[in-house]
C-alpha cells in the first residue's frame, strides 16, 4: 500500500495497514470517524447497519449498502445520514462478471495507489454485554469504467471531502453534493485471479471482499 492508514487518515490509532484477509458482510471492517474530542478514530465496526429500534442484532434486512438516492427517505440511514457519517476503508474492491458462463473478479483500486475511503454511515444497538457498532456502505450510479461490471458503485470520496462528510455540523443537504461518481481516471479495474477470491457457487451466495474489497450487494 502505497502510505499507511494512519498518515493517509491523519487518525489518533496507528495502523501500518488494513490486515490482508478476505472480508465480507458480517465481519467487522476498517472505519474512520470524527469522535467526540474532533479527531478522527480507526475503529472496526459490523459491516451491515443495524439500527437502534431493530429488535434483534440481526436486522432483518439487507443493510450492507445504502441508495444514495434515498437516504433521506430510509428509515434505517435517515438518521445515521444527518449524525453518524464515517469512512469504510480497503485498498481494492471486486466485482464479479459473467464471461462466457464463468464468474470472473475485477479488482478496483485507485491510481495513485491510496486507500480507498468509502462513504459509510455507521449506528448502534443494544446496552452493555450486547453493545455493538455495525455500518453500511453509500453506492450512486456508476462511472464510465465501473458500468460494464455493474449498475452501481461505491461512493468514494476524496481527501478535501473527508473533513466536510464527517463533520457533525455538515448540512446533509450539503452533503447530498458529494454522493457521486469517481471520475474514471482515477480509478483502475484489472482482472483478478480467481484463486485470490472465494467463486460465488450462486448469483445469490454472498461474495467475499479481499481486504479490502467487496463486490457490491442488492439493497
Amino acid at each position: 500500500m502505497a502510505q499507511d492508514v494512519m498518515e493517509f487518515f491523519q487518525t489518533v490509532e496507528e495502523m501500518a495497514n488494513i490486515p490482508k484477509t478476505l472480508l465480507r458482510p458480517t465481519l467487522d471492517t476498517p472505519f474512520v470517524r470524527m469522535e467526540n474530542d474532533g479527531k478522527r478514530h480507526l475503529r472496526f465496526l459490523r459491516w451491515g447497519l443495524t439500527p437502534p429500534w431493530s429488535e434483534t442484532p440481526k436486522f432483518p434486512f439487507p443493510t450492507y449498502n445504502a441508495r444514495s438516492e434515498t437516504l433521506t427517505e430510509k428509515a434505517t440511514f435517515r438518521e445515521p445520514f444527518k449524525k453518524r457519517r464515517g469512512l469504510m476503508t480497503w485498498i481494492s474492491y471486486v466485482e464479479w462478471r459473467d464471461e462466457d458462463g464463468i464468474k470472473i473478479p475485477y479488482e478496483f483500486s485507485l491510481a495513485s495507489g491510496e486507500p480507498i475511503a468509502f462513504a459509510g454511515l455507521w449506528d448502534h444497538w443494544g446496552k452493555d454485554e450486547t453493545y455493538f457498532e455495525s455500518c453500511t456502505m453509500i453506492t450512486c450510479e456508476p462511472n464510465e469504467l465501473a458500468a460494464p461490471y455493474h449498475d452501481r458503485m461505491p461512493v468514494i470520496l476524496q481527501p478535501e471531502d473527508f473533513d466536510e462528510w464527517m463533520a457533525p455540523t455538515s448540512s446533509p443537504k450539503d452533503l447530498l453534493t458529494l454522493l457521486k461518481p469517481l471520475p474514471s481516471e482515477l480509478l483502475i479495474a484489472e482482472r483478478a485471479n480467481p484463486d485470490d477470491f472465494k467463486r460465488p457457487s450462486s448469483s445469490k451466495e454472498k461474495k467475499p471482499v479481499k481486504v479490502t474489497t467487496a463486490s457490491l450487494f442488492d439493497e
